[in-house]
């Protein structure tokens, strides 16, 4: 059996390029970092990395690998946390942008209903929040768009948590705020201010512009941001418009910020999640908190998007 420290050696000499530099950053010599990888390739019976005077590459064996070492490297740094939370009876909830407005009342629901229990939360892209969940670093993650590669892996679960839509903000005089219909050729026309990619409501604008016909690259992207609060005040002074979630824009658009506006001809829905791991839920303690939650940020949800007046 291979040793799971072998594993992260492996996994430092190829993101650093080289033998030397990995046992630099290690504080290691070359030949013990040398042996790590011999042993790694005695261990999965291939020839794993290229050497060369130019540094290092990964075979086609070597790309299959590293995939399946840091798998069971973030699964047994998942297990690790997951076994120490429940000792102290702790959970982390990163969200992403559209549980803004609800995660805060998510906490302070637990908290109440488990005085015992210490409930951190984390806001950051929901990609972000998605690997965090598969890292191990975080119990829950509340994201409105899930990729691909992430569906892909056995350990996740996922639960609708609700429904949101994407929907077109403009500073309060632009002219498309006072247009009688707003179609996607018209937010063709004009500069756009977009999120990074490791945003669902990047990702799923993207997706829902292809299913509507238009292509992304279609637009006019003139800004691109960093943090969806920056996103709203481009907009709000008039740098551009953009496409993003109604129920995390509802509260910019209610005291005056922004402008919001439907999108004629574009295919506006998509699901808000709850993704947990698989894992964690063998327990039954978390089990019972993702059912917890799910009860009651379905219904914040629902609340919050009948209370949002932007539309009237």
């Amino acid at each position: 059996m291979v040793r799971l420290d072998f594993m992260r050696t492996f996994i430092e000499v190829v993101e650093s390029g080289s033998l030397k530099k990995a046992a630099k950053n290690l504080g290691m010599s070359v030949s013990s970092v040398s042996f790590q990888i011999n042993s790694i390739e005695s261990f999965y019976g291939a020839k794993l990395l290229e050497r060369s005077t130019n540094g290092v590459r990964l075979t086609d064996e070597g790309n299959i690998a590293i995939k399946n070492m840091k798998s069971v490297l973030s699964s047994v740094d998942e297990t690790r946390r997951l076994i120490s939370n429940l000792r102290g009876d702790k959970i982390t909830i990163a969200s992403g942008m559209v549980g803004l407005n609800i995660v805060h009342a998510i906490q302070t629901l637990l908290k109440s209903q488990y005085p015992q229990l210490e409930v951190s939360i984390a806001l950051r892209g929901a990609h972000e929040c998605v690997r965090g969940v598969l890292s191990g670093k975080y119990d829950f993650a509340i994201a409105g768009d899930l990729l691909e590669e992430h569906l892909e892996f056995e350990r996740l679960n996922y639960d609708i948590l609700g429904d949101d839509l994407l929907v077109l903000i403009t500073p309060p005089n632009h002219e498309l705020a006072r247009k009688d219909e707003v179609t996607l050729d018209d937010v063709t026309k004009y500069p756009i201010v977009m999120l990074t990619d490791d945003y669902g409501i990047t990702t799923s604008t993207k997706k829902n512009l292809i299913e509507s016909g238009v292509r992304p690259d279609d637009l006019n992207i003139a800004y691109t941001v960093g943090d969806f609060y920056s996103k709203i005040n481009a907009v709000s002074s008039g740098i551009g418009i953009a496409i993003t979630s109604y129920i995390a824009a509802c509260k910019a658009c209610e005291v005056g910020l922004i402008k919001m506006r439907k999108i004629k001809g574009f295919k506006a829905e998509r699901k808000i999640f709850l993704v947990s791991s698989k894992l964690s839920l063998e327990s039954k303690k978390m089990k019972e908190y993702l059912n917890f939650i799910l009860a009651k940020g379905r219904q914040l949800f629902e609340d919050f998007a009948m209370q949002c007046r932007c539309f009237e």
